[in-house]
């Protein structure tokens, strides 16, 4: 299976950091944020990735090159519609994952490999999106992506206003093929944003389930302000690997 990483917003919350610069390649500790999420992959198995560049994607395209020292083959993928939302990214992939489910994550989240090798150790035949239902403290509440699930583990809600919910989402998908699908229909039916929780609502309202995965326990933070950039470099800073950090909380 291959994995796609986004990586093409333009971060403006860590704005002036990310005025000359893509917010994956912020360094936290002398490593760009996307390094960690490559090291997710590739300790999961992962061998070919498809990576969605468009703000200073050139500065992305140079770094990455073609992946071997991460020992697995990278492919950058060109998204020039990033400011209409995150879906357009995933659409950017289409030709790169062809006919085949893939795993979706964010450049700018750190996810322990764990959360990967649970989301494979099942035979998803739907579209499956990883959950946390403990929220430990590296997941403010104030800017999470909430959902309230059926009793089946289905998705039925999502956001970040929900004044009700069972678990936040991590940013990390399974998706089979027909996603495509459903963003086509969304890019053209919305004038607005086409965000991965725009396409999830699609989805659900056109009953093609999202299912959940809980992993709960594992150790992830999405990098999205000022705040989170401090706290990740003070995580890293304890010499611990991502793993280690789901000690830490």
């Amino acid at each position: 299976m291959k994995g796609v990483i986004v990586a093409a917003g333009l971060g403006r919350r860590l704005s002036p950091l990310t005025w000359h610069c893509p917010k994956p390649l912020l360094s936290v500790l002398g490593r760009p944020l996307i390094d960690y999420t490559i090291e997710a992959f590739v300790r999961s198995g992962f061998r070919e990735l498809g990576v969605v560049v468009g703000y200073n994607g050139a500065m992305l395209r140079h770094y990455l090159e073609d992946g071997v020292r991460y020992e697995i083959a990278i492919h950058c993928l060109r998204n020039d519609r990033y400011p209409r939302g995150n879906a357009t990214s995933v659409y950017a992939a289409r030709a790169f994952v062809a006919d085949e489910p893939f795993v979706l994550s964010m450049a700018d989240h750190l996810i322990s490999p764990r959360i990967l090798s649970t989301l494979l150790s099942r035979p998803w035949a739907t579209h499956v999106l990883c959950v946390d239902r403990e929220v430990r403290a590296s997941a403010p509440l104030d800017d999470a992506t909430k959902v309230w699930l059926d009793e089946h583990g289905r998705v039925r809600r999502i956001g970040k206003h929900l004044k009700r919910w069972h678990a936040v989402d991590m940013g990390v998908f399974l998706f089979q093929s027909r996603v495509f699908d459903h963003i086509y229909d969304l890019q053209h039916d919305s004038d607005g944003q086409c965000s991965i929780t725009d396409l999830a609502r699609r989805m659900i309202a056109h009953g093609d389930d999202l299912y959940t995965c809980d992993v709960s326990g594992a150790f992830w933070l999405d990098v999205d302000t000022w705040d989170d950039l401090v706290y990740a470099r003070k995580l890293l800073g304890l010499g611990l690997g991502l793993e280690q950090l789901e000690l830490v909380g």
